[in-house]
């Protein structure tokens, strides 16, 4: 008789039996263990189990491995085999199977950590088919010990076999102990796992919720790899605890940032969040605090989710159902014009903005423009009742919105031309302080008098205007505040002005009043406003930045106020790359210096002021002057550059910016031959005068510990393989550093020969050819003839010596014994215009001056400048210790 008939005779009589009828069956030949087991299970898959059915199965299996003849572990190894036989059966009807694993989990527990790597990972292959049909983490039977261990594999299992079973697995126990996050979190960050992009890339698919994984996350689809993709659809993924209210608000801030890039991403994100939640639009752009986000040049954070809102409306079936919803909230209101009573006023105002916008007013079947004159009149009236009053930034928020709309309409009509006009110079002449309205009144004026063949209407609606602002001025108090509206007005006008004129006598007179008024001002915010103008004046005029550049040097050289200072010297900057360096000699006494020594001398006085601020915007600058070639480098700018980036602590300099000037090293080393040079220059002068490499601190020359970092950065900066130089540059400088100990009596010391020697010994052999090392290996041999060496020395020589050799037979195993065909190659292939082009789109900060309005002349300019001349690209990605280079090979068009 088999097991199961035996089992089914005696199921009703007392449980003794059955354990009898299992202990003698295990003597019995015949009997696989894999037979007996499964025979079990499948018995008690058939009927109700109870708790005394369940221990009795226990009890029968552990009979079962007390008499088997094995080794503990592979008794383990056996019976979780037969587990995974039987999972075969249909759990998901089969309850009483699931309860029957239940009650063995302490059996896994005990598997899970099992010294043999082969049971765990059996075993962890079995608890993820029960996961299958039974959470483990919420299951009632599933002890706590079971997660410890769970959570203790996960941080320290180390066969990759078994990871990927326990990654699955601890994903599921995420909500009930946030640790497991924290040890996915380190998994992923830790150096060792960057090689493992498939096993990263799972576990950002399994992240949940917690506030370290949001910040990982977010960091992540800020740096543009390999995982960002994921990582923003993880952010999406509410069923993991990411949601609108989770993210937080600097979280949606971040998410929009990156979808504004993408028709795609915009769309998701919307649709996304807005079945997630079950809100309407108008409830999510409130949840965003729409109102409340200021518009700058650091801060366009309401611009990124407007870009991202037009994306989403874009689709037809979208927008019309948006247009539906904006025209239940209008309503039957006279003229067709939002009530301010209505709940969401604020952001249905923001889409019913635009709306307009996207949709022609002469379409009838779509068109949501108000009535014209209903609406110019309601606009009116907004404007007068908020006269002589601070705008809130609600207020000014809504009155943006409304000069919007009114910009939509089709100025064909002389009547409706007349009126905005009108109306432009009415919210000139009441908000100049407000630049986001002002930019949008100058755009009215450009939409009344949209061609070159009207320029002289906007010059003198803009004199007109100016004219009465400051005729109005009645009230001493007042005076500061029209001061600075007027300027306001008159920066905005010049910046948005494509071709800017100064020809315009009557414009010209009333500016230059009003900059001598500013200059000679003791209020600091009408000097600052005075030289922002007197900014986007020079940099659109050479006429203006002849005749007031000698102000801005006054003012860089003998104001005190550092603020002063720093604006000024931007604005000298903006003004050498727009008008090139050429300015200075008609406009500055040089003492008979050429431009470029001047600019060397002036900005190292500058720079030793010990202002970080200052140091700053020369450092940025002078390497905005050198890519777009406006400035020639040299070694002594270059030190400023190297020095600000490693001589200053992190609380000075932070962690961005560094990365920037690394980025800036690495694309100026490969723009041309001669600047391959410069950095040679560099590094030879920074070993020779600084002395690196030693710990010898009582020596005069040894002038900073970051010297080493310094040459270590240049090193390995001429270590590429794509540098655009015919001869490897670890050659000249290796001959160039031995030379200088023969040549020279004073470099003969027992210091500087150890300083030189530890230097090359970074240096890499292996590229050189024959020739070169022989060179180099002649003037090493030299070195042994110097008297009373100490051992350090003569160990150095022999490891040089060594290495140099070892390159020698490489060359001759490659050539065989030919000395003419050396088989190794490091020359560069030629980088096309394009790939140049995309280098210099990537680089940050961006080749441009501050004004906004100098984007498109200043890369226009550089990108000219980059095409003139053949570059090499930089062909691979080099990551080490102390810094990270950027793959200028990938396409920085599309974030994923």
């Amino acid at each position: 008789m088999d097991i199961i008939e035996e089992m089914q005779d005696i199921e009703d009589e007392q449980i003794s039996p059955i354990i009898q009828i299992f202990e003698r069956l295990t003597f019995e030949r015949g009997h696989e263990v894999q037979d007996q087991v499964t025979a079990i299970i499948e018995l008690f898959s058939l009927s109700d189990v109870t708790l005394d059915m369940l221990d009795t199965l226990i009890d029968c299996i552990k009979i079962i491995f007390v008499n088997q003849h094995t080794n503990k572990n592979i008794r383990i190894l056996d019976f979780i085999i037969t587990l995974t036989h039987v999972t075969h059966i249909n759990y998901t009807s089969n309850k009483n199977l699931a309860l029957v694993f239940d009650t063995l989990i302490d059996i896994f527990s005990q598997a899970m950590i099992a010294f043999d790597s082969q049971i765990r990972c059996t075993t962890f292959r079995l608890l993820n088919k029960l996961q299958t049909f039974i959470d483990l983490s919420r299951s009632p039977y599933i002890p706590d010990q079971f997660g410890q261990y769970l959570l203790e594999l996960l941080r320290n299992e180390t066969t990759f076999l078994v990871l990927d079973e326990i990654i699955p697995l601890a994903a599921k126990f995420q909500h009930k102990n946030h640790r497991f996050i924290d040890a996915f979190l380190d998994r992923i960050n830790s150096p060792k796992w960057t090689a493992y992009l498939d096993r990263r890339r799972q576990i950002i698919l399994l992240l949940e919720y917690s506030s370290s994984s949001l910040q990982f996350l977010l960091s992540t689809i800020e740096n543009d790899n390999d995982l960002s993709q994921l990582a923003f659809e993880s952010l999406l993924a509410d069923e993991r605890g990411f949601t609108l209210d989770t993210i937080g608000r600097q979280g949606r801030l971040t998410i929009f940032k990156i979808a504004s890039t993408s028709h795609d991403l915009s769309r998701l994100i919307f649709t996304r969040w807005i079945s997630q939640s079950g809100h309407e639009l108008v409830h999510l752009l409130q949840l965003c605090e729409i109102s409340t986000l200021n518009e700058n040049k650091k801060n366009n954070d309401r611009f990124i989710i407007e870009t991202c809102l037009r994306y989403f409306l874009k689709d037809n079936h979208i927008r019309r159902i948006v247009l539906n919803n904006t025209k239940i909230a209008i309503g039957g209101n006279k003229g067709g014009i939002l009530s301010s009573n209505i709940s969401n006023y604020i952001e249905h105002l923001f889409i019913w903005r635009i709306l307009c916008e996207l949709i022609n007013e002469e379409d009838d079947d779509t068109n949501i423009h108000p009535d014209f004159h209903e609406f110019i009149s309601y606009l009116y009236r907004i404007i007068k009742s908020s006269v002589n009053e601070k705008l809130s930034v609600t207020k000014e928020f809504i009155i943006f919105q409304y000069v919007s709309i009114l910009s939509t309409f089709d100025m064909l009509d002389i009547y409706r031309r007349k009126c905005v006009e009108a109306m432009s110079r009415c919210i000139l002449v009441h908000y100049g302080q407000y630049e986001p309205i002002i930019k949008q009144a100058h755009q009215l004026i450009h939409h009344i008098y949209p061609s070159n063949d009207t320029i002289n209407e906007r010059y003198q609606l803009i004199i007109y205007t100016l004219n009465d602002i400051i005729q109005r001025c009645q009230n001493v108090q007042l005076e500061k505040l029209i001061f600075i509206q007027c300027m306001t007005i008159a920066r905005v006008f010049i910046e948005q002005e494509k071709q800017f004129d100064l020809n315009y006598a009557n414009f010209k007179q009333l500016i230059d009043s009003l900059i001598k008024s500013g200059l000679s001002h003791n209020e600091f915010d009408s000097q600052t406003q005075t030289l922002s103008t007197l900014g986007s004046l020079m940099c659109h005029s050479q006429q203006a930045a002849m005749e007031y550049i000698k102000q801005i040097f006054h003012i860089i050289n003998k104001v005190e106020n550092i603020s002063l200072k720093c604006q000024s010297l931007s604005i000298f900057i903006d003004i050498l790359l727009v008008h090139g360096i050429n300015i200075l000699t008609t406009t500055i006494n040089l003492d008979n210096l050429t431009p470029s020594q001047f600019l060397t001398e002036y900005f190292l006085n500058l720079f030793h002021e010990q202002n970080m601020e200052i140091k700053t915007i020369i450092v940025f600058g002078l390497m905005k002057l050198f890519l777009s070639s406006r400035l020639e480098p040299t070694i002594i700018l270059l030190r400023i550059i190297l020095d600000y980036r490693f001589t200053n602590d992190h609380r000075s300099i932070n962690q961005h910016e560094r990365n920037q000037i690394t980025s800036f090293f690495y694309f100026f080393s490969h723009l041309s031959n001669s600047n391959v040079l410069l950095i040679e220059e560099l590094t030879f002068d920074l070993i020779t005068h600084c002395l690196p490499f030693i710990s010898n601190n009582s020596t005069i020359a040894y002038k900073s510990i970051l010297t080493e970092s310094m040459s270590y950065f240049c090193i390995e900066l001429l270590s590429l393989l794509t540098l655009p130089t015919e001869e490897y540059s670890h050659y000249n400088l290796a001959k160039n550093l031995l030379e200088s100990i023969h040549n020279s009596t004073n470099n003969s010391s027992i210091c500087i020969i150890k300083s030189y020697l530890n230097t090359i010994k970074h240096l890499q052999f292996q590229y050189m050819n024959k020739q070169q090392l022989n060179i180099i290996l002649q003037l090493i041999i030299q070195l042994r003839q110097y008297p009373n060496l100490p051992m350090i020395i003569t160990n150095s020589i022999k490891s040089i010596h060594d290495q140099i050799q070892s390159s020698l037979k490489l060359i001759g195993k490659l050539t065989n014994g030919n000395n003419d065909d050396d088989k190794r190659s490091r020359s560069p292939s030629q980088s096309s215009p394009i790939s140049v082009k995309r280098l210099a789109l990537s680089f940050d900060p961006p080749i441009t001056s501050s004004p906004a309005i100098l984007h498109d002349r200043t890369n226009q300019m550089t990108n000219n400048n980059m095409n003139q001349s053949t570059q090499k690209g930089i062909k691979r990605k080099l990551t080490t210790h102390q810094y990270t280079t950027l793959d200028f090979e990938n396409d920085p068009d599309n974030y994923f």
